[in-house]
């Protein structure tokens, strides 16, 4: 209760002057509720004069912050703006080796994107915890629209291809190249499969070049 309080005092001051802010609760099913002894998660609201939004950060029970974006309505069912999600930064990687958390963080950003009207909109990221790029989304009207990217561990390209209105749509780079299949309303029509030499010596060429 302690980090929560003054969690609240300084976000209380930083925004002081700027809009008037209130604390609102929500339970288990992220449903708001008016008794702050049965929420799970709690968040600070403000709404700047003149604007149509609600400004959110939202903080998990012990005050760690979850989530910060806007909303459109003040029952926080219309998400509209850019918003960013927080997790836990794990002390072993995906590559199963140990890691040091960025900057002694505990917390790290794990999606980012923006909302309109409700709907995705434009390029979502997510992120693994050291910061570099996981996958790279489009959408438009909250269906998957456009370029897709995934990248491993260390950054490099894994996968590459369009969805086209939630579908994958023609040629998809898998493998870091060494698979490539064509899609057609979200089926593989044909594949092709490479050896590691073949990829190494076609990207020997490439920089040749």
């Amino acid at each position: 209760m302690k980090r929560i309080f003054i969690v609240l005092v300084l976000l209380g001051f930083y925004v002081a002057g700027q809009a008037q802010v209130k604390t609102v609760y929500f339970n288990d099913e992220d449903v708001l509720i008016t008794d702050s002894t049965e929420a799970v998660s709690y968040a600070l609201v403000g709404r700047l004069s003149g604007d149509s939004v609600y400004t959110v950060k939202k903080f998990d029970a012990e005050g760690y912050l979850m989530m910060t974006g806007s909303y459109k309505d003040d029952a926080f069912k219309v998400p509209h703006g850019s918003f960013v999600y927080y997790d836990w930064v794990e002390m072993i990687s995906p590559m199963g080796n140990y890691v040091v958390p960025p900057n002694g963080k505990e917390r790290f950003i794990n999606l980012r994107g923006s909302f309109r009207n409700g709907k995705r909109e434009g390029r979502w990221m997510t992120y693994y915890q050291s910061g570099s790029i996981k996958d790279v989304v489009h959408y438009r009207g909250n269906i998957m629209q456009g370029e897709y990217k995934n990248f491993d561990y260390k950054g490099n390209l894994e996968t590459s291809g369009q969805f086209v209105n939630n579908k994958k749509e023609g040629t998809w780079i898998t493998r870091g190249g060494r698979v490539i299949h064509e899609f057609k309303d979200d089926k593989i029509v044909s594949t092709i499969r490479k050896s590691k030499k073949q990829l190494e010596a076609e990207r020997a060429a490439a920089n040749q070049k």
